[in-house]
């Protein structure tokens, strides 16, 4: 059954590889036809914080393949006579989910750094000890929003891509609700509710881990063991309440 999961990710993955390497094509011939033009040298661009801008690719991927199981619902009577169990069915599909948001993030830093290589400004990128903690707390992020929409569809019928898309509204706006100043205890609460935001868990703090004001004050690597805690814990949770699902 995972098959069909390999064509939904191979569908997604091209749109998506498409699409950004039709822009970078676009501005490298703007640029090479003398339509458009650098103006003057960059200056020393941290790798890791291009890393954490390529995050945003792995959301959008994560939210795009993670309706694949809940949009099995309506043939779970033939899936489930398959000779395997109903928990490996739904550890398949997630496994081909993760390969892909993997493969489409490593995509975009590759055609990032090409767009770099293009206008002669790779020496510019400078290798940071970031990069590793900026690595593991994008995919982290990318998977703890993977995993909340899984778990939160799991035994709906139908419906994942609809809450997929609602995911980026309500994400969005509880990071914009902390900065309102609303009185103590209803800013706590939605500083906990923050916590459930994986937008809260790369934004407001620079790869070398000091910055701004944060939702979340914790340590970077506390903040992206926590992510991928959630990411854990969401699938083993998704495939249990898949798998012991009503037909």
């Amino acid at each position: 059954m995972q098959y069909v999961e390999i064509l939904r990710a191979r569908r997604v993955l091209t749109w998506y590889c498409g699409l950004f390497l039709g822009a970078l094509i676009i501005v490298t011939i703007s640029f090479y036809s003398g339509h458009a033009q650098l103006d003057g040298k960059m200056e020393f661009v941290p790798l890791a914080s291009l890393i954490k801008g390529c995050a945003f690719g792995a959301l959008i991927l994560a939210t795009c393949v993670a309706p694949g199981l809940n949009a099995e619902s309506s043939t779970l009577a033939i899936a489930w006579t398959r000779p395997m169990s109903r928990a490996a069915i739904a550890w398949r599909y997630i496994a081909v989910d993760v390969a892909t948001i993997s493969v489409g993030f490593a995509f975009l830093i590759a055609l990032v750094l090409a767009f770099f290589a293009l206008f002669g400004q790779l020496g510019e990128v400078t290798i940071d000890a970031g990069i590793v903690p900026a690595l593991l707390g994008s995919l982290g992020c990318a998977l703890m929003w993977y995993g909340l929409i899984t778990v939160v569809t799991a035994r709906m019928d139908g419906r994942g891509g609809l809450i997929a898309g609602v995911s980026w509204g309500v994400f969005v706006v509880l990071g914009l609700l902390w900065i309102v100043p609303f009185p103590a205890p209803l800013h706590g609460l939605i500083t906990v509710l923050n916590y459930f935001d994986p937008l809260a868990y790369f934004t407001g703090v620079s790869s070398d881990g000091t910055g701004g004001r944060t939702i979340i004050p914790l340590d970077p690597n506390v903040k992206t063991a926590i992510a991928w805690g959630f990411a854990v814990v969401t699938s083993v949770a998704t495939v249990q309440l898949w798998s012991t699902r009503e037909v």
